[in-house]
């Protein structure tokens, strides 16, 4: 055989064999497409079976949250990452629940659910309402009960603790840390521009502590939140409001005079109707759904359906823009204005987009990216698509701002807004340099070469160049909102200077149309 012959048949084995697993594989891809669908269709068409006389086990874990974000590997890896619980999934599982004849009863099980905003808490505590109206009861159960999780708590028919537990509801506050001290010790020089009394955002930088205008605000707000929680946890549990604010204020005197014991005081007070260990709280939740063996429930996860787009007809296109605003694009949990506006120019084209409702959960980030993305918002709404706003827990500066000439904006009663002001912050470090012997010198052209040099400090020319542009900015948010909101410029004006407001106050002062949430705004 000569070597041409042999390569020549090595060549066509060799082709075969490729041939041979190409189809293969083309035919294991095949396969395992149709495996994949088949176990997607299956997932949508009733993931189980709930038997009759079943009870929905919600168990909401970590942050309540409207999109979850993008997780760290590396804290995925080292077990640092936190659990998050999407709303729509809460709010889907009991809505489901409400008119499911195979559910009797709701157990809600607090223990490991992490801060929830208010207006989160508000729109999950009516879903229990409606379940509650609807005829069918609600347990609630957790070791402990925090502010948070003893509010959703409250609308149950029963609460439930451990002997040994505890409720802590102190209240609302807000704490920052003040860095002004640190930063002079470290020659570090602070250059702030910015137009609005109330945007304090700049403080900690500049000031050892609040200024009386931030506690104001600060204080409307938390107040706010605060009067809230108490008449709805009152309402709830039959209580008088002035009981709930002594029950947090003087918990410590009432805790002597019920002897340090922490679960009979909330017993007493009223705050809780039964305290069982596991045992018997096991015992109690087979006698709810009439098993004297077995507790017969669904958990939230399996019971939850994906979400299907509509088969005919146009469509409600929700956005969720949730986190810091930023230009570019951004992963989950960051708002890009490219990734935004490129949404957005396709929901411009496509046919069976009827409304498009953006969920905004944001307290700013950049006014540009944030104009970007109100721009590409007035080409849907000029385009014939309506756009409405529905706030979750914040949308302030900027967050605001890309809501502002929506076409209608809801909020939740407690949703913080507003926030209109711009600001700038610009670090440099010529003094702290100076001090372990580094100086700057040179020559330049012009008075804004260098102007911005982190080691040589802010120019005067370009102070007053920055100072100018953080005021045009002012000027124009404040157009946006006097023409968006329909108001003139003197009402928006007194109402702006970076102050926020609850929502309620907000829809009083014209900011927002109506209260409400993301469902009101869809329907």
């Amino acid at each position: 055989m000569s070597i041409a012959s042999f390569f020549g048949r090595l060549y066509s084995w060799v082709s075969r064999a490729f041939a041979f697993a190409r189809v293969t594989l083309a035919n294991l891809l095949v396969i395992l497409v149709v495996v994949v669908l088949v176990m997607i269709f299956a997932s949508g068409t009733g993931r189980i079976e709930v038997a009759d006389a079943s009870a929905l086990l919600l168990d909401p874990g970590g942050a309540i949250v409207k999109q979850a974000g993008g997780q760290d590997p590396l804290a995925l890896l080292s077990g640092g990452a936190l659990r998050e619980t999407p709303l729509k999934d809460v709010l889907s599982a009991i809505d489901k629940a409400r008119t499911d004849d195979r559910i009797v009863s709701l157990v809600l099980d607090v223990s490991s659910l992490g801060y929830v905003a208010p207006a989160q808490l508000e729109v999950i505590g009516d879903a229990l309402e409606a379940f509650r109206v609807d005829g069918k009861t609600i347990v609630a159960k957790s070791d402990f009960y925090d502010r948070d999780q003893y509010y959703l708590a409250s609308f149950a028919d029963e609460v439930i603790m451990h002997p040994l537990g505890e409720v802590m509801i102190a209240g609302y506050g807000t704490f920052r840390s003040y860095y002004a001290g640190l930063l002079d010790k470290l020659k570090v020089n602070i250059h702030v521009f910015r137009v609005g009394t109330y945007k304090a955002f700049v403080e900690p930088y500049t000031r050892g502590g609040m200024s009386d205008e931030a506690k104001q605000a600060s204080r409307t707000i938390v107040d706010g939140l605060w009067n809230t929680f108490v008449e709805r946890v009152a309402g709830n549990r039959g209580l008088d409001p002035a009981d709930v604010i002594a029950y947090a204020n003087r918990y410590d005197e009432l805790l002597r005079n019920a002897g340090g014991d922490t679960a009979r005081l909330a017993l007493d007070y009223g705050l809780i109707d039964k305290l069982l260990d596991p045992e018997a709280l096991s015992d109690h939740l087979k006698g709810m759904t009439g098993g004297a063996d077995t507790f017969t429930h669904v958990a939230m996860g399996d019971y939850v359906d994906p979400d299907l787009p509509p088969l005919f007809g146009k469509s409600v296109a929700v956005i969720p823009l949730t986190g810091t605003i930023l230009t570019g694009d951004m992963p989950r949990g960051y708002i890009g204005a490219d990734t935004v506006t490129s949404l957005l120019a396709d929901i411009r084209d496509d046919p069976r987009v009827g409304a498009v409702v953006l969920r905004i959960d944001s307290g700013g980030g950049s006014a540009f990216a944030s104009e970007l993305i109100r721009a590409e918002v007035a080409r849907v709404q000029a385009g014939g698509i309506p756009v409405v706003v529905s706030m979750a827990g914040t949308a302030a500066s900027g967050g605001y701002w890309i809501a502002a000439t929506a076409d209608e904006i809801w909020a939740a009663p407690t949703t913080v807004t507003g926030s209109i002001g711009i600001f700038a912050i610009v670090p440099t470090f010529e003094e702290a340099l100076d001090e372990v012997g580094v100086r700057r010198d040179g020559v330049a052209t012009g008075p804004f070469v260098g102007a911005l040099d982190p080691m040589a400090g802010v120019g005067e020319a370009m102070a007053r160049a920055l100072q100018s542009n953080v005021e045009y900015g002012y000027r124009r948010f404040i157009d946006l909102v006097a023409r968006g909101r329909g108001l003139p410029h003197e009402d928006v004006e007194s109402i702006a200077q970076g102050r926020v407001w609850l929502g309620a106050a907000a829809q009083g002062h014209g900011l927002v149309d109506k209260l409400g949430h993301l469902d009101d705004a869809i329907a």
